[in-house]
């Protein structure tokens, strides 16, 4: 059993044979589609899998997805659809294109074929409900809604009801996740435990109590603990197969 962490992405993910995982909603397993697209989090997810289970994803950044395939992500924030009935049947070719490949680096160029026949008709359009989000990952979740809202020129009003209209959570939250992120990554590159008080402060929480507070509602665990069972822990964040326009 493992544990799937909010780091502020959208992800495609593709069973690559027909062994399915499994995931807890509502203190209830359910087996997950064949292809199966994950809006943002908020929530830590459990999942697990019986046997060998090959599964396949593709990290997004949220502005990222109606650029590519022109379709809102606010109605799957904490949650998870089916591929098809997301993007419609086009999709079905890149599940097709990698389904039973033996070798990833066979599915990975398959993966990048589709996506940059996407990115021919990229809608690279910019609006500041994007640049918002790029501008809270930039800063590690340091900056303010208020610093964010002026140097957009907008309201912080307009910026809160225009991006839980494209995204479905507000600016404040995913912040907090993209905070929460870097706090997380950094822990990757630690051998020993870190001092959490000085890592509160280092990512800009008011104390180590926020910090923990913090920590415990992404992971519904203390950082210690997390820290001290990281094999029960994936998805790590920064592992991107391509990178697309920022």
């Amino acid at each position: 059993m493992q544990r799937c962490l909010p780091f502020g992405t959208l992800e495609l993910i593709i069973h690559l044979d027909d062994n399915r995982a499994h995931a807890l909603f509502s203190n209830c397993w359910q087996e997950l589609p064949q292809a199966f697209f994950a809006g943002l989090y908020q929530d830590a997810v459990q999942w697990k899998s019986v046997g060998t289970t090959r599964k396949f994803g593709i990290q997004l950044k949220p502005e990222s997805l109606p650029q590519l395939f022109n379709v809102p992500i606010a109605s799957v924030f904490n949650n998870f659809t089916d591929l098809e009935t997301f993007f419609g049947k086009d999709i079905n070719r890149l599940v097709d294109n990698v389904y039973g490949i033996p070798d990833i680096e066979e599915v990975i160029r398959a993966a990048e074929v589709f996506l940059l026949a996407r990115l021919r008709h990229l809608n690279a359009e910019r609006n500041y409900v994007y640049e918002a989000a790029r501008l809270i990952r930039q800063s590690k979740g340091s900056l303010t809604i208020e610093a964010l809202s002026e140097h957009l020129y907008i309201s912080k009003r307009q910026l809160e009801r225009s991006f839980k209209d494209n995204y479905g959570t507000t600016p404040k939250m995913y912040q907090r996740i993209i905070r929460f992120r870097s706090a997380y990554e950094s822990f990757q590159r630690t051998t020993s435990i870190p001092n959490w008080l000085d890592a509160s402060y280092s990512f800009g929480y008011s104390d180590q109590a926020h910090f923990i507070r913090e920590f415990k509602q992404f992971t519904n665990d203390a950082p210690t603990t997390v820290f001290n069972a990281q094999g029960h822990y994936y998805r790590v964040p920064g592992r991107q197969l391509m990178r697309l326009p920022a």
